[in-house]
């Protein structure tokens, strides 16, 4: 069904408005290539692609086919909740990206007891998600410092309904 109320002029784009998303848009991109979380991330899901390759195949997915998802999970969460101004967003998108980090964190110790991997790269993984853990506790002492004051969490995880 149409909406007759609906005019297109009302929703031109002009060079202006064009410019003015460009400038947004690397802004934002510029905030997360540099942003020191951001850049961890992107290591850890180099490492994890790198252990992927070079790993035998029998072994590729017993091993590894959750570490990648969950790499890549982080890095899309995160992107979000960098370039996000709510508190409650944040949060959520903070549990699930520790929870991945998490999940990391342990496979490594089933990396270090197959030879299915190269030690040097299982031992470059656990250094380098531990860089992650502590840049993301400086992130996550930073979502603590936000403004809730316009802030609603409907199901009273993060915030009291009170």
């Amino acid at each position: 069904m149409m909406n007759d109320n609906f005019d297109d002029e009302d929703f031109e784009w002009d060079e202006d408005d064009e410019r003015e998303f460009n400038k947004r848009q690397e802004a934002e991109d510029e905030k997360l290539r540099t942003h020191p979380l951001y850049i961890q991330a992107n290591e850890i899901l180099n490492i994890v692609d790198t252990l992927i390759d070079t790993a035998g195949e029998e072994d590729v997915d017993r091993y590894t086919v959750g570490m990648q998802e969950s790499a890549m999970i982080i890095l899309t969460k995160l992107s979000a909740a960098l370039l996000c101004d709510s508190y409650v967003i944040c949060m959520q998108y903070a549990a699930i990206i520790r929870d991945h980090g998490h999940y990391l964190r342990l496979i490594n110790h089933s990396l270090k007891m197959t030879d299915a991997f190269d030690k040097k790269y299982v031992e470059m993984f656990r250094a380098e998600m531990e860089k992650f853990r502590e840049l993301f506790n400086i992130w996550a002492a930073e979502i603590k410092q936000m403004d809730r004051t316009d802030e609603i969490d409907e199901w009273g995880l993060f915030m009291d309904l009170g």
